[in-house]
């Protein structure tokens, strides 16, 4: 490998990516320094022209995208492999999904999880009255549309594409190399790579809006446990804590940093949830989740479009689109990364695991969080949105848990899940940041432990000064990142394009035999091969156990 010719780390960068990248981003942390007002107004004018102009593309393309996950998954080329046709999976089921889940939607879930449906209930949208019982069913609803199968499409289009031109068609992880079939040799030019810049730009800019959300939610819940002051010297103890963990695991690469960490947070992640199912209103939460969970099938494509173009009430703008352009942005970092874990999956498992498993998680995180938060607002008049509006978004699922029997250990579980789900999706960013980074030539597997460093420190030095500056220029840094969606989502209409361009190719070439690996004896025959491969890995682990 190239890492052990010990080629210096700084010549292995490629300027042409991480140049733009690291220049916009410090023009925005000077704009921030310099003029944080300027900077906020200009940034809100270009992100309103953006979702009021073109709120109805991103819509329109959520759908898209979604489409041809499902013609993946369905399609005649559901059982085509990310990799070559012998390769088997290289993660266990259950680490492969908890990489998933924390990368894609960690730190939303602990965000957001109860904060979303109660911003909803006290301003629903669609016209409907606030705190009603309409509303309450509706609020849930929206609260699953927002984090279900379009977001997870999304990530897909850019998952499935680049793993397989990575694995399967041997090319490196750069996202121009993708639009090889459509452009040919002329992917391998400056011009292109400039591109890839650009999009490490917006995984750059999405993820330090993470990592400073999780900051303030961090110390919320400090002071609302310890009473320890919301101040910036506790901004700067959580941020440097929270960089050695992630800059560890970042450095340790996938198989031992994040695969470890994301092993952790989802079984804690499960713990928590059900113990706040158990001891919170348990019936509600379930009778909730199947009202909501049928308005919002019965309404999914009224969702879907819905740009409030009559009413202007700013929702679907401030929400759905905001949200769409926020996958979109992200999608880069979390496709590349889903790419590298799926390795030795057939599109069908990949896509149906994204869309089926993955929902389902999401939802039922939703309906307990945002189930116990509506009914202790609704039923017990605890005033969780006043709390919310008073203290902030990153306050009210403490506010809540403090309300429910063992509040003080739920607070505290909770504290570390935020911990551990932010690192995990910090150091798979940086993780994805150091490859597309790294000059074709002197691209290994695994990318240079320093220039993951660097990519991980940039991201929590960024967000430690944005939230020092002011809490609003996170929400600025948030938006810039979403303006370079406008960009990135017609770079995934190629990638579908070219995808399908290659697909068809092979089938014309015959690499793809579709009758061969459509056919019931050569599936069962590829389960019974993984399965054996499974315990083959299980004995090695357990010799080399015993050998130590």
């Amino acid at each position: 490998m190239n890492e052990k010719k010990k080629v210096s780390w700084l010549k292995q960068i490629d300027w042409w990516v991480a140049l733009p990248a690291l220049s916009i981003l410090a023009a925005l942390m000077a704009w921030a320094l310099i003029d944080p007002t300027g900077m906020g107004d200009a940034i809100n004018v270009i992100f309103n022209f953006l979702t009021d102009g073109f709120g109805w593309v991103y819509l329109m393309l959520g759908l898209l995208f979604l489409g041809f996950c499902l013609w993946l998954a369905f399609g005649p080329y559901r059982n085509v492999k990310i990799g070559k046709d012998d390769e088997k999976p290289q993660h266990s089921f259950f680490s492969w999904f908890a990489m998933i889940i924390a990368c894609g939607y960690g730190v939303g879930l602990v965000f957001w999880g109860a904060a979303e449906p109660l911003s909803f209930l006290q301003t629903p949208p669609m016209g409907m009255e606030p705190y009603t019982a309409e509303s309450a069913v509706r609020a849930l609803a929206q609260a699953f549309f927002h984090w279900g199968w379009v977001p997870w499409a999304i990530y897909m289009v850019v998952g499935v594409t680049m793993g397989y031109f990575m694995f399967r068609k041997g090319m490196p992880p750069f996202f121009s190399r993708v639009l090889e079939p459509i452009f040919g040799d002329k992917v391998k030019s400056k011009g292109f790579r400039i591109l890839d810049g650009f999009l490490v730009y917006g995984v750059v800019g999405g993820v330090t809006t993470a990592t400073g959300l999780g900051i303030l939610q961090l110390a919320s819940g400090l002071f609302s446990l310890f009473g320890i002051p919301e101040n910036n010297l506790t901004y700067i103890i959580i941020a440097i804590a929270w960089a050695a963990l992630f800059t560890t695991s970042a450095v340790s690469g996938i198989d031992k940093g994040i695969k470890i960490l994301s092993n952790l947070n989802i079984p804690l992640c499960i713990i928590v949830c059900v113990v706040v199912f158990i001891v919170g209103p348990t019936a509600f939460i379930l009778n909730t989740m199947s009202s909501s969970l049928g308005d919002m099938l019965g309404n999914f494509f009224p969702m879907a479009l819905w740009t409030d173009s009559i009413d202007k009430t700013g929702f679907a703008q401030g929400w759905t689109i905001f949200y769409w352009a926020w996958w979109i942005a992200s999608a880069p970092s979390t496709g590349l990364f889903v790419a590298d874990i799926s390795r030795g999956r057939t599109l069908k498992e990949i896509v149906l695991v994204h869309l089926g498993a993955a929902p389902i998680a999401t939802w039922l995180w939703f309906a307990t969080f945002g189930g116990t938060a509506i009914f202790q607002e609704m039923f017990q008049n605890l005033g969780l949105v006043a709390s919310m509006n008073d203290m902030g978004t990153q306050s009210v699922v403490f506010t809540m848990l403090s309300h429910l029997p063992l509040g003080q250990i739920l607070a505290v579980l909770f504290l570390i899940l935020i911990f551990l789900f932010l690192a995990t999706t910090v150091d798979s960013f940086s993780y994805v940041c150091a490859q597309v980074s790294t000059k074709e030539d002197q691209n290994p597997t695994m990318p240079s432990k320093p220039l993951r460093a660097v990519w991980a420190i940039s991201i929590a030095a960024l967000a430690i000064t944005m939230i020092l500056v002011g809490k609003g220029q996170i929400q600025s840094l948030q938006l810039s990142s979403v303006v370079a969606s406008i960009v990135i989502m017609f770079v995934m209409v190629l990638m579908i394009i070219s995808m399908v361009k290659s697909l068809k190719q092979e089938e014309m070439e015959g690499t793809i035999d579709l009758q061969k690996i459509n056919s019931r004896r050569y599936i069962m025959e590829e389960k019974a091969s993984t399965l054996e491969a499974k315990k083959a890995k299980r004995a090695a682990k357990k010799e080399k156990a015993e050998n130590i």
